[in-house]
């Protein structure tokens, strides 16, 4: 990529950030709204698709942006700060449509072709049992997925599905289905990210024809199907290894925002007796460390962000080495943000326990995100620290 490619590029996902923190306050004035329906406001959706924000990293062949890995979760990031289910959703959709690009060829004209701003969720976890049973001509599907972030508002949904394989046991496909093809249950009552509306997908013995399936192994793979129409290089990089990043940006978002409400809360509240919050040196230790946390957070996201891409764009492969690392960083930084929040939810006593308190729904929004499979801290060091004992 040139430095003009690169310049515009740039220019591009700052002009979609500063669309999205415009809309930012009426996606905080909603919040209650979302709390109380448990999934996102139908107008938060709506502003979304307005900004273009969620085509950020979208093939230019179907109306995207086509910007480098991480755009998406960057632009999650800002609007996390305003509403966390929302900057959530951003990242998780915006992740699908860049991994699109890689799909099946045939399966991208179906969904995208003429229709930007079309919305797909996908859900990779299943109960036991879910299956999907090669037939002629494609797939008979059925079984129960489990959290599919903003599944409500979306006209597509994507489902990991294990297939039998007499060679290797299981097989494992992303295979895309259409509204109407799969019911929603309404499980997700969670304490944070209420909004996500992460409920379950149902699907009960549904032909899907073959050209909406690509293996997982193709989409994890540098040269995926979906690059004989997709060349661009941030579509070389795998999926599953790189997708973390994707929702830990909204984390860092949430743990943005509870600092940024916290500070505006104590910067004029008085205790009991008249003193000023603000005055208080325990405050001021508080709020420098949780900032020096966020900030050591965010640039190692950064940093990894541009590894990432830069091994892409010189046609480079992540190492078993560097994908342990990803999970690791991912994970630390999930844990830096945990702990950021923890610090001022402490000093906010008994007024900051409700969830209309901004800093402890911020907080709660960033322990549910932090507690994604992905970035379980314990397995991910565990793993790491096994590598580099023995090299």
């Amino acid at each position: 990529m040139s430095a003009t490619a690169s310049d515009e590029a740039l220019a591009i996902k700052n002009e979609l950030i500063a669309k999205v923190i415009a809309v930012g306050p009426k996606l905080r004035e909603r919040v209650p709204e979302g709390l109380a329906q448990h999934k996102l406001p139908t107008q938060n959706i709506a502003d979304l698709v307005a900004t273009g924000a969620l085509r950020a990293c979208l093939p230019k062949r179907w109306g995207g942006f086509e910007l480098p890995f991480g755009a998406h979760s960057d632009i999650a990031l800002e609007i996390a700060r305003y509403d966390g289910s929302t900057g959530w959703v951003a990242g998780i959709i915006g992740s699908h449509n860049w991994w699109l690009g890689k799909f099946n060829i045939a399966a991208q004209e179906e969904i995208l072709s003429g229709n930007p701003d079309v919305l797909v969720a996908a859900a990779f976890a299943s109960k036991h049992g879910s299956m999907a049973t090669p037939v002629d001509g494609g797939y008979r599907l059925s079984g129960e997925w489990q959290w599919t972030s903003g599944v409500d508002h979306c006209d597509w949904c994507g489902l990991m599905a294990p297939v039998p394989n007499a060679a290797t046991a299981l097989d494992m496909q992303m295979i895309v289905l259409k509204r109407g093809e799969y019911t929603i249950r309404d499980v997700w009552h969670a304490p944070g990210m209420k909004a996500t509306g992460s409920n379950n997908v149902v699907v009960e013995d549904l032909f899907v024809p073959a050209r909406r399936a690509t293996r997982i192994g193709d989409l994890n793979n540098k040269a995926s199907p979906g690059q004989q129409l997709n060349d661009g290089w941030t579509y070389r990089l795998p999926m599953l290894q790189v997708f973390a990043y994707s929702i830990v940006g909204p984390i860092l978002g949430c743990a943005r925002g509870a600092l940024d409400a916290f500070i505006d809360q104590m910067s004029t509240r008085k205790g009991h007796d008249g003193t000023k919050m603000a005055d208080l040196q325990s405050l001021h230790l508080r709020v420098a460390e949780s900032s020096a946390e966020l900030d050591a957070a965010e640039a190692l996201y950064r940093t990894d962000i541009a590894f990432v891409n830069g091994l892409a764009l010189t046609n480079g492969d992540l190492t078993p080495h560097h994908v342990a690392r990803i999970a690791r960083n991912c994970g630390f930084i999930a844990n830096l943000c945990r702990r950021s929040g923890l610090r001022l939810v402490e000093a906010l006593g008994a007024t900051g326990t409700d969830d209309s308190n901004p800093v402890q729904r911020a907080f709660d929004d960033t322990v549910a995100g932090a507690a994604h499979r992905s970035l379980g801290w314990d397995l991910s060091a565990s793993n790491f620290g096994r590598l580099l004992l023995n090299s």
